[in-house]
């Protein structure tokens, strides 16, 4: 073609004319549509889609005829656009208004994977779904838009999934009119899936993870993976890493036992194994073989299923009906010890298979899990030994003892540790106990343990339940120091109730830190004053205590219970007047209303644990209790005598005689010599032989040993050898010197 060919003619009315082949192959526009348009048409049509660089038109008038010729000028500028057009990497179309595709550049047929004479000139909506732009087209167009952007969804020829980054653009003609369409498409594939893996994995960070607990944990893993990366889902985990044991080191024994966590996915695939059942791998299969290497696979289900499936018929049965066509399976494991694996399915939601480029993600998405699925197993771990450890430091068997029967409940949890106790005391009485403390762990039961000892330490110094609460809140202020100075856990504030119960008159007395009173049940119906009274603030507050006396008839109940037996309000009330119910049921034994509580309370077992314990109170009988008053005059040894050994062959205990009377006569002679005042005798006959002497003194006696040449002191030595355990008690009244012998 020349360079100053000419195209076509106007005549002076505008009309167009001798429009040439040279024209139509330059423009694309047939030389029968060319002639029905006015000039301003044409050249709209001519410039509307390369405006901004528009064709330099030159036009020379005939002289014979008037009309007007139009050749192309600068048919270099035209070569020049066309070379752009024509080595874009991004691909380049134009459409007329009807949509019709008239210009489409290497780049472009190369994304729609079609020659160019199965493209030019026809309808965009005809040429198939891989490249879906007439929607956007018709938007633009419908919109009157000058420019609209959009990712789309499409496939390439082998079928595969690409997304596209189009602009389309509202060509316009001279007058302004709308003449086409041109579209500039971004192959952005790879960044899309960059993104989105990106995204996934964001996702992971935040929905992974989010309890301690290595089930939820899979199972939130499941759930993650099936939004838009697999089809199916599922994570079998080591049975000994959902106990808290060690996890092993790779190869994984085929027999070694797993459990099906989580299975997330479609109606299509069932899972072989129901979640929380036992799974089994059968050998040699690619789950085996990423037990044994911990390197994830990616597996095609129908490229040999000879090789592997044949040796597993249930897990190909259900990938065919599911018509699962790729797989990833991902080994779970933390500074390579095994934990478990993952599998990732896809089928007909995803038609296009995994690809190596996803076998990374998966493994991501695996190693996020396996670093929380680890904390919970190494929490479920501190948990169990902490559990063990707590209740190892309580007692499995509560004493038998004739003061009281009793029967416990108890629930470890977290959040707290909790712990009660009975304390055999001196003259047949016992000491309760029932606390916690506000923490969790090894730590926390290592603090029980202390505190235990703690109570246990104080009530065998036959302290008031009010003086022990002041002693025990100084052990829980250091605790809380010691703890501090070596930044590891330690109870700043614990609390604790503490009663003792004396089975001779019948008094219960009891002090309480933070702890609320328990429930009294008296057999004589007589309902006592309220106890919340009593209630002081918790252990570490530097506070004093209050002691409440009770009195109770023999066979009255006491419920002791830890707070979160009853809940958070509102149901606390309910639930309050739910145990009053129970407690006060007539002739119930402490085992009976501990069982009716539980399957009446606890439906479902709380997360901080509980402790209850009920008790039933007793009485000592009156034949079992003997006591006299003697005067301060030697001859008072001589008649406590007479009366111990007569006490005593009267309840057939006459090989206790001996002992009883000597260690009498000591006791009477030290309070005539040293206290001066009356001294009051009392025998009691229970699970052993208790002998009480009682003055009105305070002074402390304490053992020592007397030399040779002393006349006295070896009273309380001889008490000491001849007696199994002895002890003094203080009261208001003075003090009581007391020993224990064992009966038969």
């Amino acid at each position: 073609m020349q360079a100053h060919e000419t195209w076509f003619t106007l005549t002076e009315d505008g009309a167009v004319t001798d429009w040439t082949r040279t024209a139509t192959e330059a423009t694309g526009i047939a030389a029968s549509d060319a002639e029905e348009l006015s000039a301003g048409q044409l050249l709209g049509r001519l410039l509307g889609p390369d405006a901004d660089c528009a064709f330099t038109l030159e036009a020379g008038r005939d002289a014979q005829d008037g009309r007007i010729h139009v050749r192309a000028a600068l048919r270099r500028a035209e070569d020049t656009l066309g070379s752009i057009f024509e080595q874009s990497v991004a691909g380049l179309e134009i459409y007329d208004l009807n949509l019709r595709v008239l210009r489409s550049n290497p780049a472009a047929l190369a994304i729609r994977g079609l020659p160019a004479d199965q493209v030019l000139h026809r309808p965009v909506a005809d040429l198939g779904p891989d490249l879906p732009l007439a929607p956007l087209l018709d938007q633009v167009i419908t919109g009157c838009l000058p420019a609209l952007s959009r990712e789309l969804r499409g496939r390439d020829s082998e079928g595969g999934a690409r997304t596209y980054h189009v602009t389309a653009y509202l060509l316009h003609g001279v007058c302004q009119e709308p003449v086409g369409i041109a579209t500039v498409i971004h192959d952005v594939t790879e960044r899309a899936r960059t993104q989105a893996a990106a995204e996934l994995l964001a996702l992971a960070r935040g929905k992974i993870g989010t309890t301690l607990d290595a089930t939820r944990t899979a199972q939130e893993l499941a759930a993650v993976a099936v939004r838009d990366f697999a089809d199916v889902a599922s994570v079998d985990l080591l049975d000994a890493v959902l106990r808290g044991d060690e996890p092993p080191e790779p190869p994984v024994d085929a027999d070694v036992p797993l459990r099906r966590a989580a299975f997330e996915g479609t109606e299509q695939m069932r899972s072989v194994y129901a979640v929380g059942e036992p799974s089994r791998f059968v050998y040699p299969t690619p789950y085996t073989q990423v037990l044994a290497d911990l390197a994830p696979r990616l597996v095609d289900p129908h490229a040999t299923p000879s090789d592997w499936l044949m040796h597993d018929g249930a897990r190909a049965g259900e990938l065919q009906r599911a018509g699962i066509h790729s797989m990833i399976i991902t080994p779970l494991s933390v500074h390579g010890r095994v934990l478990g694996l993952a599998c990732f399915y896809r089928g007909p939601r995803h038609p296009e298979p995994f690809t190596t480029d996803d076998v990374p993600l998966a493994a991501e998405l695996g190693n996020n899990a396996a670093i929380h699925i680890e904390n919970a197993r190494r929490y479920v771990r501190e948990h169990t030994l902490a559990i063990t450890l707590q209740r190892s430091l309580l007692p499995r068997v509560l004493p038998t003892v004739s003061a009281v029967s009793t029967c416990h409940f108890h629930l470890p949890g977290v959040g707290q540790a909790l712990w009660f106790d009975l304390v055999e005391l001196s003259s047949a009485r016992i000491g309760i106990v029932i606390g916690r403390i506000p923490d969790q762990g090894l730590a926390a039961a290592a603090t029980v343990g202390r505190f235990r000892t703690a109570v246990s330490t104080l009530a065998v110094l036959d302290l008031p339940p009010d003086e022990l609460l002041v002693h025990l809140d100084d052990a829980a202020q250091r605790i809380a120091r010691e703890g501090a100075s070596s930044q590891s856990s330690g109870a700043a504030h614990a609390w604790c109730q503490y009663a003792v119960y004396d089975p001779v008159d019948g008094h219960l007395t009891l002090a309480s830190a933070g702890w609320p009173p328990p429930l009294i049940t008296p057999a004589d119906g007589v309902t006592p004053d309220s106890l919340e009274r009593i209630v002081g603030p918790p252990l570490g507050n530097h506070a004093s205590y209050e002691c409440v006396h009770v009195p109770l008839a023999s066979e009255s109940l006491l419920t002791f219970y830890s707070p979160s037996l009853l809940g958070t309000f509102p149901q606390a009330d309910r639930r309050f007047s739910r145990l009053r119910e129970i407690s006060e049921r007539p002739a119930n034994d402490p085992k009976a209303v501990c069982d009716a509580i539980v399957y009446s309370l606890l439906r479902e077992p709380p997360a901080d644990g509980v402790a209850l314990l009920a008790v039933r109170t007793h009485r000592l009988a009156r034949d079992q209790v003997a006591a006299w008053r003697f005067p301060p005059e030697p001859s008072a040894v001589a008649d406590c005598r007479h009366k111990v050994r007569g006490q005593l062959e009267s309840w057939g205990l006459d090989s206790h005689a001996f002992t009883a009377e000597t260690v009498a006569s000591e006791l009477v002679t030290n309070v005539i010599r040293h206290a001066g005042g009356a001294a009051t005798v009392r025998l009691i006959r229970d699970q052993s032989l208790t002998l009480e002497v009682s003055d009105e003194a305070s002074t402390a006696p304490h053992l020592r040993h007397a030399r040779i040449q002393d006349e006295d002191g070896r009273g309380l030595l001889i008490v000491a050898a001849l007696t199994d355990r002895w002890g003094t008690r203080y009261t208001e009244e003075g003090k009581t010197v007391w020993t224990e012998e064992p009966l038969p």
